[in-house]
Protein backbone atom coordinates (compact mmCIF):
# COMPACT_ATOMS: atom_id res chain seq x y z
CA UNK A 1 0.00 0.00 0.00
CA UNK A 2 2.83 2.40 0.81
CA UNK A 3 4.38 1.85 -2.63
CA UNK A 4 1.04 2.50 -4.32
CA UNK A 5 0.62 5.75 -2.38
CA UNK A 6 4.16 6.81 -3.25
CA UNK A 7 3.63 6.00 -6.92
CA UNK A 8 0.41 7.98 -6.92
CA UNK A 9 2.29 10.86 -5.32
CA UNK A 10 4.99 10.90 -7.94
CA UNK A 11 2.61 10.42 -10.85
CA UNK A 12 0.49 13.34 -9.69
CA UNK A 13 3.54 15.48 -9.16
CA UNK A 14 4.97 14.65 -12.57
CA UNK A 15 1.65 15.39 -14.20
CA UNK A 16 1.50 18.72 -12.45
CA UNK A 17 5.01 19.56 -13.63
CA UNK A 18 4.52 18.45 -17.20
CA UNK A 19 1.17 19.99 -18.02
CA UNK A 20 0.28 23.60 -18.49
CA UNK A 21 -2.58 24.96 -16.34
CA UNK A 22 -6.07 23.90 -17.36
CA UNK A 23 -8.87 26.42 -17.50
CA UNK A 24 -11.13 26.39 -14.44
CA UNK A 25 -14.18 27.21 -16.54
CA UNK A 26 -15.12 28.36 -20.02
CA UNK A 27 -15.92 31.94 -19.13
CA UNK A 28 -14.37 34.08 -21.88
CA UNK A 29 -13.26 36.79 -19.45
CA UNK A 30 -11.53 34.27 -17.20
CA UNK A 31 -9.82 32.69 -20.18
CA UNK A 32 -8.59 36.04 -21.47
CA UNK A 33 -7.36 37.03 -18.01
CA UNK A 34 -5.59 33.69 -17.65
CA UNK A 35 -3.96 34.07 -21.06
CA UNK A 36 -2.70 37.56 -20.21
CA UNK A 37 -1.25 36.32 -16.91
CA UNK A 38 0.46 33.41 -18.68
CA UNK A 39 1.90 35.75 -21.33
CA UNK A 40 3.23 38.07 -18.63
CA UNK A 41 4.68 35.15 -16.72
CA UNK A 42 6.33 33.86 -19.92
CA UNK A 43 7.92 37.27 -20.54
CA UNK A 44 9.29 37.27 -16.98
CA UNK A 45 11.04 33.92 -17.50
CA UNK A 46 14.67 33.63 -18.46
CA UNK A 47 15.45 32.12 -21.87
CA UNK A 48 16.63 29.00 -20.03
CA UNK A 49 13.30 28.67 -18.20
CA UNK A 50 11.40 29.14 -21.45
CA UNK A 51 13.51 26.45 -23.10
CA UNK A 52 12.83 24.08 -20.22
CA UNK A 53 9.07 24.61 -20.68
CA UNK A 54 9.36 23.97 -24.42
CA UNK A 55 11.28 20.74 -23.78
CA UNK A 56 8.69 19.52 -21.26
CA UNK A 57 5.93 20.29 -23.74
CA UNK A 58 7.75 18.41 -26.49
CA UNK A 59 8.27 15.38 -24.22
CA UNK A 60 4.60 15.41 -23.27
CA UNK A 61 3.48 15.59 -26.91
CA UNK A 62 5.67 12.57 -27.74
CA UNK A 63 3.84 10.41 -25.20
CA UNK A 64 1.10 8.05 -26.36
CA UNK A 65 -2.40 9.59 -26.10
CA UNK A 66 -3.30 7.23 -23.24
CA UNK A 67 -0.30 8.40 -21.24
CA UNK A 68 -1.12 12.04 -21.93
CA UNK A 69 -4.66 11.45 -20.69
CA UNK A 70 -3.42 9.68 -17.56
CA UNK A 71 -1.11 12.60 -16.79
CA UNK A 72 -3.95 15.07 -17.32
CA UNK A 73 -6.07 13.12 -14.84
CA UNK A 74 -3.22 13.05 -12.31
CA UNK A 75 -2.74 16.79 -12.69
CA UNK A 76 -6.44 17.34 -12.12
CA UNK A 77 -6.23 15.29 -8.91
CA UNK A 78 -3.23 17.37 -7.82
CA UNK A 79 -5.03 20.65 -8.54
CA UNK A 80 -8.03 19.49 -6.48
CA UNK A 81 -5.88 18.84 -3.40
CA UNK A 82 -5.74 21.40 -0.63
CA UNK A 83 -2.92 23.88 -1.22
CA UNK A 84 -1.12 22.74 1.93
CA UNK A 85 -0.99 19.15 0.67
CA UNK A 86 0.22 20.26 -2.76
CA UNK A 87 2.95 22.33 -1.15
CA UNK A 88 4.05 19.37 0.97
CA UNK A 89 4.34 17.29 -2.19
CA UNK A 90 6.35 20.02 -3.93
CA UNK A 91 8.65 20.37 -0.93
CA UNK A 92 9.20 16.62 -0.77
CA UNK A 93 10.09 16.54 -4.47
CA UNK A 94 12.41 19.54 -4.23
CA UNK A 95 14.24 18.00 -1.29
CA UNK A 96 15.00 14.79 -3.19
CA UNK A 97 18.40 14.24 -4.71
CA UNK A 98 18.57 13.85 -8.51
CA UNK A 99 19.10 10.12 -7.94
CA UNK A 100 15.98 9.86 -5.77
CA UNK A 101 13.95 11.74 -8.36
CA UNK A 102 15.17 9.41 -11.10
CA UNK A 103 14.34 6.41 -8.94
CA UNK A 104 10.74 7.66 -8.61
CA UNK A 105 10.51 8.41 -12.33
CA UNK A 106 11.68 4.88 -13.10
CA UNK A 107 9.22 3.36 -10.61
CA UNK A 108 6.41 5.51 -12.03
CA UNK A 109 7.24 4.51 -15.59
CA UNK A 110 7.48 0.81 -14.73
CA UNK A 111 4.22 0.84 -12.77
CA UNK A 112 2.35 2.51 -15.62
CA UNK A 113 3.49 -0.17 -18.07
CA UNK A 114 1.99 -3.00 -16.00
Amino acid sequence: MKIHTSLKFISMLLAAMMLSPAYADNNADNIAQHQRARAEHWQDMTPEQQQQIRERHDRFKQLPPEEQQRLRERRKEFKNMPEEQRQQMRDKWLNMTPEQRQHWRDKFKNSSEE
